[in-house]
């Protein structure tokens, strides 16, 4: 069995599979100043007559981060880029503590320019004083060669909860997506992260011992584990359970509109 799991902005839904059969269902109010009381008593209604060794896996999808990103509600960043020569780095500047920073990597991945250490020390006591405790940090070329964000990373990680590097999240040569989708990924680690741990916390109060997977944003699931790492990849997780979920009803022949009207967000999407 399967127990599937839903926090929306309005509502929070729990549904209990046998293969494609629902054994049971709870709708319940999301009540967002005790957001873990409602997931721990969804699970707990779901799951309250069967037994833990029969649940095989529990799969979440959220629109926590979603939700967060649209309401500006998102921890602060501190972004540290390193360009090198070519285009204006500040081009693709975002958030309100972004810094260009010396030091550059070729198109081959050769080092042409080294990290300023002092340069990084001084903008990570900056961000410290300001109480940020994200970073973000991204170098041109780093899928070929991230010795920079390494070194960056080596030079502020023990000052910061959360160090995002470009080059673990994407490995395509796209500077400018690889910035915001490491100030993103930055801006919402903490709030994934604890979630997360929270829903595991409350699976282990009814003794249920199985991997607890995320949706991700394709439609696929990622382990808990791997969440904090990647979070951006749950951005769209809410959003993709509503796809996933029409796919199984939709008429393959024809093109077909999913319309999502949540509590917070309405989201569209075409299945060709």
């Amino acid at each position: 069995m399967i127990v599937g799991l839903d926090v929306g902005g309005t509502h929070t839904d729990v549904v209990v599979l046998r293969g494609k059969e629902i054994l049971c269902k709870v709708k319940l109010l999301t009540d967002h100043d005790n957001l873990i009381d409602t997931v721990c008593f969804g699970i707990f209604e779901a799951t309250r007559d069967l037994e833990p060794q029969a649940i095989q896996r529990v799969v979440v999808s959220t629109t926590l981060a979603t939700n967060a990103i649209v309401q500006g509600i998102t921890d602060e960043v501190g972004i540290l880029v390193a360009s090198g020569p070519g285009i204006n780095p500040n081009a693709f500047a975002i958030g309100d503590y972004y810094y260009s920073v010396s030091g550059a990597v070729d198109h081959r991945g050769k080092e042409i320019s080294p990290i300023n250490d002092e340069e990084i020390l001084e903008i990570g006591r900056k961000l410290s004083s300001k109480n940020i405790r994200n970073l973000a940090l991204v170098s041109k070329f780093s899928v070929r060669n991230p010795a920079l964000e390494f070194k960056m990373r080596d030079l502020l990680a023990d000052k910061f909860d959360n160090v995002t590097l470009g080059h673990k999240l994407s490995g395509h040569l796209n500077f400018g997506r690889r910035i915001a989708t490491a100030f993103l990924n930055a801006s919402v680690a903490r709030i994934s992260s604890e979630f997360y741990a929270a829903v595991r916390s409350c699976m282990e109060q009814q003794s249920i011992q199985v991997p607890l997977h995320i949706l991700k944003a394709d439609g696929g699931t990622m382990a808990q584990e791997s969440s904090v790492q990647y979070a951006v990849e749950t951005i769209l997780s809410g959003p993709a359970a509503s796809v996933m979920g029409a796919l199984t009803v939709a008429d393959s022949a024809r093109e077909v509109v999913v319309l999502d009207i949540g509590g917070t967000t309405t989201d569209i999407a075409v299945l060709v």
